[in-house]
């Protein structure tokens, strides 16, 4: 699924477009189909479907979730001049935010930041989702500084590792989709640290001056889409 797509030559979500309506995939060029329900609204592949570049997942519904307040020009926004990079959102305070929920090899994920600090200028935010493994591998301890934590993770996400350790880069842990914190983690002097950290004051941070303007004005409304509700 994704958000958006090109109907009758504009970009536009499935909303717009009308449920059953027919549409070409901006990154790819292959055709997709309105589905308008109640609850979710999408744009899905008919019979013939990409063939993802390394590091590139299918959206799934905790995507769309996390673009949706966002207004259409900043999502899904296409890089490169073989369309090599799909941005999910381009933030505020001059940020790329990145949305990914399987894991990816660190030289892939090394490049997508490189390619969009070169294209972009722009520092890359990572949101990824952990819910496979929170509280199975993956532990806080309280540490000696009130509200941080020591990670313990064995084994551990390599990749994830890398990003944590990236001084041009901020990674963000999503370990609970209706919780309404993320977890924030770094590396310092080889161990990794973490503490909570509010959707609210992450949407302030690096979505707000992007967001539909509904959702400036009741950043509420937004949380709760954040949070699946």
């Amino acid at each position: 699924m994704m958000l958006l797509a090109i109907h009758n030559d504009r970009k536009k979500r499935a909303e717009e477009a009308g449920r059953g309506e027919f549409g070409i995939c901006p990154w790819s060029n292959f055709e997709v189909k309105a589905h308008v329900g109640l609850v979710r609204q999408f744009w899905a592949y008919t019979d013939k479907k990409p063939v993802f570049d390394r590091g590139y997942e299918p959206e799934s519904e905790w995507h769309v979730t996390w673009k949706a307040s966002i207004k259409d020009e900043y999502c899904e926004v296409i890089f490169g001049e073989n369309n090599e990079h799909r941005a999910d959102i381009l933030g505020s305070n001059n940020t790329v935010i990145e949305i990914q929920r399987s894991k990816i090899d660190m030289r892939d994920s090394r490049e997508r930041v490189e390619f969009y600090q070169h294209a972009t200028n722009r520092r890359v935010i990572w949101v990824v989702d952990i819910q496979e493994f929170w509280n199975k591998r993956f532990f806080l301890k309280p540490s000696k500084e009130r509200g941080k934590f020591t990670v313990e993770w064995k084994p551990k996400r390599t990749w994830l590792w890398d990003l944590a350790s990236t001084p041009d880069t901020n990674l963000y842990l999503e370990f609970n989709h209706s919780n309404n914190q993320l977890l924030h983690v770094w590396i310092h002097n080889t161990k990794m640290y973490a503490k909570y950290f509010k959707k609210e004051d992450f949407f302030n941070r690096y979505m707000l001056d992007v967001a539909k303007e509904e959702f400036q004005i009741n950043i509420q409304d937004a949380i709760g889409v954040l949070c699946g509700k």
